[in-house]
């Protein structure tokens, strides 16, 4: 007769083992961005402001940054 290998589960239910990677991260993540997102908004002072502000700000934020990088490029060209 074979003897039985560790029992799948603890006595008292719960499981020993880690989920698989992957299981159910993408929400956590979705989540985490959006904190995250949030934080870098409350830090700029625009917490408070509506999805329109947001968008401009990013927008603003984006176009800056192009354009500096775009300096410096002509710069070191030059």
């Amino acid at each position: 007769m074979k003897k039985r290998r560790k029992a799948k589960t603890v006595q008292h239910g719960s499981r020993e083992h880690l989920d698989k990677v992957g299981t159910n991260s993408h929400a956590a993540a979705v989540h985490e961005q959006q904190r995250e997102r949030q934080a870098v908004m409350d830090t700029m002072g625009l917490g408070g402001a509506g999805s329109v502000g947001k968008v401009l700000a990013w927008i603003v934020i984006g176009i800056i940054t192009v354009v500096a990088i775009v300096a410096l490029v002509i710069w070191t060209v030059i």
